[in-house]
């Protein structure tokens, strides 16, 4: 395959996901606006002119040319252009079935309807795929102490060293507690109230170390401990430089830069600041080689290498199962994108291109991560997919619950404030905040698609 047909390929599988979840979006207007007697006039599956279409009791749905997204279009918007055309003060001889014609709670509950289809089939996916097992990594509990790689860490120094504790000693238990691995050690150290008792092998000897945590200021306690990994290969990207240079799977990374590298940490520190062409002495079965190549780069000008190292894998351990887990995962995502969103509005998030992407970008990174997993295998694949399309589902009801004109959050808000009030609100009100609806959401695609431009632009060689 080659190189652009891997990133249609990718763009396609995005596209795909992202309109599956824009589709269940509007089902959800489809199925609310006929429980309140609103009419749909056009439900489509895609954008652009129509290519195909059939009504069906009074609905025309359509196949448009463009398959990304889709739309429902309400009936009323005669009731509009006569309330204008007529000069009126609010909307009077209304049709039946129209928009405008229904009561505010109706009218809220179609515009909410939307936003909550996308909540419960991100419940629903993530409930499937509580039921779906899956292997976890397991990598082994072998410790590095962060002053040991102060270019990665930023200089902090480690009370782990401080208090005994080496880079490369593997930990055997914790306050006595098996440590079968480092997730589990990483799980064992949030619990812990800053002081631990650490059992390590070192050298063939087992010795034990009390480590009293440094307190921050949020209340947590930092540790100053990273894993380590052994630098042996487990998959190479296709069409990526190190596969085009040779890199294999099962390959060990002896030297980078021509100097001795025996873990992540050790590669990850001699390569920080690295722009140029890179060098990997590997053992690949039983010879030695050179691998060299030009590195991609992210949008941070930062070395993106393209392979990943071997670790071990064991069945996960499944809490809930079903729709308690598909409901408790729904709302730890609904949470974080919630406070992701919040950063972005208060501007505590400066770097606006790491947290918001337009379509063309994220359909990429959905395909890219799915192929990534059908790489290894095919359910691996889908699983990603699913869990994106989730992630996806849930950002696209918080969006459409923003208060603005022309999202559904706006056209609640307008509903709201007439029930509240007991007045309707005038035809050309309606209008202009329609106007500056659009107005908003060109801005918006015009911005999302500068910082798609931007971030295609910058990883380019």
């Amino acid at each position: 395959m080659s190189n652009i047909t891997s990133i249609l390929l990718k763009y396609v599988i995005g596209l795909v996901g992202i309109t599956i979840v824009v589709i269940v979006h509007e089902i959800g207007h489809l199925v609310a606006a006929r429980c309140n007697h609103i009419e749909v006039e056009v439900f489509s599956f895609g954008i652009g002119p129509s290519i195909w279409k059939k009504e069906y009791k009074g609905c025309e749905y359509r196949l448009s040319l463009l398959p990304f997204g889709g739309y429902c279009r309400l009936k009323g918007s005669d009731d509009l252009s006569q309330a204008l055309l007529h000069d009126q003060n609010k909307f009077m001889h209304t049709e039946d079935g129209s928009l405008f014609s229904a009561s505010p709670l109706g009218r809220i509950l179609t515009y909410l309807a939307g936003p909550a289809f996308n909540i419960i089939f991100a419940i629903i996916i993530y409930a499937l795929l509580s039921l779906v097992p899956i292997q976890r990594i397991s990598i082994e509990p072998r410790i590095a102490t962060v002053n040991d790689y102060p270019s990665l860490f930023d200089g902090n120094t480690s009370p782990s060293f401080d208090q005994g504790l080496r880079t490369g000693d593997l930990v055997l238990s914790l306050d006595n507690h098996k440590v079968e691995d480092w997730e589990e050690l990483q799980k064992l150290l949030d619990g812990a109230d800053g002081s631990a008792l650490f059992e390590v092998q070192r050298n063939e000897q087992e010795l034990l170390f009390v480590v009293h945590a440094e307190k921050r200021e949020d209340g947590s306690y930092f540790w100053g401990l990273s894993l380590i990994q052994d630098l042996v290969v487990d998959n190479v990207r296709p069409h990526s430089p190190e596969y085009r240079a040779g890199l294999q799977t099962g390959d060990r990374i002896l030297e980078a830069q021509s100097r001795q590298v025996e873990n992540q940490l050790d590669l990850m520190s001699v390569l920080n600041g690295q722009k140029e062409m890179l060098s990997f002495l590997v053992l690949s079965g039983q010879e030695e080689k050179i691998i060299s190549f030009m590195p991609n780069l992210t949008e941070r000008k930062e070395i993106d290498l393209n392979f990943s190292l071997k670790v071990q894998t064991k069945p996960a351990d499944r809490g809930q199962i079903g729709i308690a887990e598909g409901f408790l995962k729904t709302k730890e995502l609904f949470v974080q994108t919630f406070g992701e969103l919040q950063r972005l509005v208060t501007r505590e998030e400066h770097d606006i291109r790491s947290s918001v992407t337009g379509m063309a970008r994220s359909a990429l990174m959905i395909g890219d991560i799915t192929t990534l997993g059908l790489e290894h295998a095919i359910p691996s694949g889908l699983y990603a997919l699913l869990y994106l399309m989730g992630v996806v589902s849930i950002s696209l009801a918080l969006a459409n619950l923003l208060p603005l004109p022309a999202f559904d959050g706006g056209q609640i808000l307008i509903a709201l404030i007439e029930w509240c009030t007991k007045k309707q609100i005038a035809p050309k009100t309606y209008y202009r905040l329609q106007l500056i609806g659009i107005g908003i959401v060109i801005v918006l695609f015009m911005l999302l698609l500068y910082v798609d431009v931007r971030h295609f632009l910058s990883i380019r060689r």
